[in-house]
């Protein structure tokens, strides 16, 4: 369901490059690992499964993943398109000292490009994580490591801004952004894609924004 218009213009296919290739297998692996572990459960099922569907040899999924764990979650890299964090990092304003101006609306725009991948791809993997709460190995590995993924990107907003990682103006916008996408998710599902996953994240965060508008104490009359 991606409203992206469709370029007439004619670009070269030509033959899909290694990396693309790569890609494309290791994206198929942990999508056929998800599908697997929603069937069957996550102990319901073997490395040799995979590869069958995948139609590649052990030898080659190793070549990607260390273990059937790490890829039924898949690399972080995944996550963004490539050069995304790049393009963050480098949007912060000069001559400003700590918490630029732009860091919300920078931080949307990082979370819109997510969006845009592959509609289907993120809502499938939000029903993943969903479910993974009731495997046991998969949550442990979830409470392991999600602290982790949050705190490393927090990091980056930090060295980005010349802040404290600990700041909580920080992870109190990281919070705000995660459930709002969430939601967003959420709702583009109940709406059956009437509206882009990016459309109902703006809409969303409009609203935050406008209730995180109001005064915090009421005026004397």
């Amino acid at each position: 369901m991606n409203n992206s218009a469709t370029s007439e213009t004619e670009v070269p296919c030509g033959a899909p490059t290694l990396s693309d290739r790569m890609q494309k297998t290791k994206t198929a692996i942990t999508r056929h690992c998800r599908e697997l572990t929603a069937d069957l459960g996550f102990t319901g099922f073997t490395i040799e499964n995979v590869c069958e569907r995948v139609g590649i040899s052990r030898r080659t999924f190793f070549n990607y993943f260390p273990s059937k764990l790490d890829a039924v979650f898949g690399h972080e890299s995944d996550a963004l398109p490539e050069g995304s964090i790049e393009r963050f990092m480098a949007a912060r304003p000069e001559g400003i000292e700590g918490i630029s101006p732009t860091l919300l609306a920078d931080l949307v725009e990082l979370v819109l490009e997510r969006l845009s991948i592959d509609e289907n791809e993120i809502v499938s993997t939000h029903g993943f994580f969903t479910m993974a709460h009731r495997e046991p190995e998969l949550l442990q590995h979830m409470v392991q490591t999600g602290p982790k993924k949050e705190a490393k990107f927090r990091e980056l907003i930090a060295s980005r801004e010349g802040v404290d990682p600990q700041d909580p103006r920080l992870s109190s916008l990281m919070h705000i952004l995660k459930h709002t996408m969430l939601q967003a998710i959420d709702a583009y599902v109940a709406g059956s894609g009437k509206r882009s996953l990016s459309e109902e994240f703006l809409n969303l965060m409009s609203q935050v924004q406008s209730i995180m508008g109001q005064q915090l104490r009421r005026t004397n009359d």
